[in-house]
């Protein structure tokens, strides 16, 4: 009898638990996908966000130069200079800046270095130009928009296409102008190169307000890859 009482009191024991296991089982709350999106989790950083890349964003555009991201190192688009301060001495302008200089490697220095087309579109303009030496001007469409495009800083002469010519996208059209030359005038040798929103030519290379960039374009965006 005694065997018998403890065989039931271990079969009452686990029946129990059994009980007890299911009523904790069916009364846990239920969590919609909503609410189960919701619930924090650890060691869960946060998505980085994605800003589309210049490939992303070119519309068929090409670089001016070779390397051209490595260039960019002095006066990228809408940095602010003034004499004192400007990363390139000396200085003798002050403002933000409209464009993005590409530099060049010191073993180009005493070569010719050809500048290409970045876009499609026809020459508007080439001449001496105070701050610029040589400086020509594409007429080109971006997003369906009209822009301007400056080349700051060639050799004029090495210009063969006249006003009104076509410059396809890629075409060596030009060169940079010779360091601290009439070609650069007595800059050091470098492509400013900014696009202007519209049809109407702006050779400003700084402006002294910054809300005035909102009518350039970062070159960047589209061509330093």
């Amino acid at each position: 009898m005694r065997q018998h009482a403890i065989i039931t009191f271990l079969i009452i024991i686990i029946l129990g638990g059994l009980i007890f296991w299911r009523i904790e089982k069916t009364s846990a709350p239920i969590l919609t996908e909503n609410q189960t999106q919701s619930l924090p989790t650890q060691n869960t950083l946060p998505a980085p966000e994605l800003s589309p890349t210049p490939a992303q964003k070119n519309s068929g555009w090409l670089s001016p130069l070779d390397r051209a991201k490595e260039r960019v190192t002095k006066k990228p688009f809408g940095i602010f200079i003034t004499p004192s301060d400007s990363p390139v001495q000396p200085e003798r302008f002050s403002g933000y800046h409209t464009g993005a200089d590409f530099e060049t490697f010191p073993e180009e220095l005493n070569t010719e270095i050809n500048v290409r087309a970045i876009c499609d579109g026809k020459l508007m303009l080439k001449k001496t130009a105070s701050g610029y030496g040589g400086v020509a001007v594409q007429s080109c469409s971006l997003d369906g928009q009209p822009v301007t495009v400056v080349y700051g800083h060639l050799k004029l002469a090495s210009i063969a296409k006249g006003v009104g010519a076509d410059l396809k996208v890629g075409d060596a059209f030009g060169q940079l102008g010779a360091a601290y030359s009439s070609e650069t005038d007595g800059e050091r040798k470098h492509l400013h190169l900014s696009i202007h929103k519209g049809s109407a030519i702006n050779l400003l290379g700084y402006v002294q307000a910054k809300n005035a960039l909102t009518d350039w374009i970062d070159p960047c965006l589209y061509v330093c890859e």
